[in-house]
């Protein structure tokens, strides 16, 4: 993995995704969506495995991004189906009426005890009690990922820490610059996520 400006805790988690075989499924690329914004996003909490769902301001994101890929082309939807992310994926169908498929694989890291506390300067080197380790998380969403890249022009609704993985796996840079508008990714924010030459060893991750 080269040094390409990710906090250590990302360029491990390349490690693992290398170790791992990284993105291995041929693809000529994918559109990727981050659920819409939460009670727990909103107040910088780390969210549990149940009862996190979108609030007003994420129903009108997934709006919002339904309305963007309408016209895209692609063929089903594979979704977290953890609340937030499913809930995500079902209000953008209404917008571009595709299949829905849910995929366990792609859920959120399972934070353990770590769940309910603040997530500012969250420790993702670390390994919370009863909850999932960075490499365990990384391996976990490679699987994922390889799976539903396998049915072709796809979009994918999951989360954040799934969409570290995908740029940690790609050596794709964790912090993108402040004039792209997205930091990392905005909630329900859509991404195209593409090979740039055909051996596919270069990629892009560009927002829609």
């Amino acid at each position: 993995m080269t040094s390409n400006g990710s906090p250590a805790w990302h360029l491990e988690m390349g490690e693992y995704a290398a170790a791992a075989g990284g993105i291995a499924t041929r693809t000529d690329g994918f559109f990727f969506v981050r659920h819409g914004e939460t009670t727990y996003n909103k107040a910088r909490i780390i969210q549990p495995k149940v009862g996190s769902q979108l609030n007003e301001t994420g129903r009108e994101q997934a709006r919002d991004a339904g309305r963007k890929l309408a016209d895209t082309p692609f063929d089903s939807y594979y979704a977290s189906d953890m609340e937030r992310a499913w809930e995500t994926a079902t209000i953008m169908a209404e917008f571009c009426g595709r299949p829905i498929h849910p995929v366990p694989d792609l859920h959120e890291r399972d934070w353990g005890d770590w769940a309910g506390q603040s997530n500012v300067d969250l420790h993702w080197a670390g390994s919370p009690e009863g909850g999932e380790t960075l490499k365990q998380f990384t391996e976990r969403t490679l699987r994922g990922l390889n799976e539903v890249l396998q049915h072709g022009e796809i979009a994918v609704v999951a989360h954040g820490g799934t969409f570290a993985v995908i740029l940690a796996a790609l050596d794709l840079p964790l912090r993108r610059p402040k004039k792209e508008g997205v930091r990392v990714l905005n909630n329900a924010a859509p991404f195209r996520v593409e090979p740039v030459d055909s051996d596919a060893t270069m990629w892009r991750a560009e927002a829609v």
